[in-house]
């Protein structure tokens, strides 16, 4: 039997308040909902946090990963949902995440630096590549998944 192709598709969105009360309690809803469909749906990826913006990584499947953000822009946590970029991938870059995630704290600071975003994320100028860089190297500070 073989596998489907995998791929990586990378979006942005900005977070619209409303449902929780706070954005900590919203980034949880989202991870946990977002495990349960991803191990069934075999996709893996990892969130990223910030303010009013997210950034996120999804691998999998092509039909699986359409599927995914048809939730996502159907979301009401989500507005402006952008996609950046689909591409192929020889493997998965977060096989360990069903999702992983992260909100910013002032100890990433320095990550998100390196990447451009000392000040926030400016989603205009986020791209494919530093969005999956940023998020391995957060996902590499971030706790093992359970």
């Amino acid at each position: 039997m073989t596998s489907a192709p995998l791929f990586q598709l990378v979006y942005t969105s900005i977070y619209r308040a409303g449902r929780v009360s706070n954005e900590l309690s919203a980034l949880r809803s989202i991870l946990s909902a977002s495990r349960r469909n991803n191990q069934a749906a075999g996709v893996t990826g990892f969130l990223i946090f910030d303010r009013d913006s997210f950034l996120q990584v999804l691998e999998g499947p092509r039909d699986a990963l359409d599927a995914t953000m048809g939730r996502i822009t159907q979301d009401d946590r989500h507005r402006d949902v952008s996609v950046l970029a689909v591409r192929p991938v020889a493997q998965r870059a977060f096989h360990a995440w069903t999702m992983g995630g992260c909100r910013r704290t002032a100890q990433q600071d320095p990550i998100f630096a390196a990447y451009g975003m000392a000040g926030g994320i400016d989603r205009s100028k986020a791209d494919f590549d530093t969005v999956v860089a940023l998020a391995r190297d957060l996902s590499a500070q971030a706790s093992a998944p359970a």
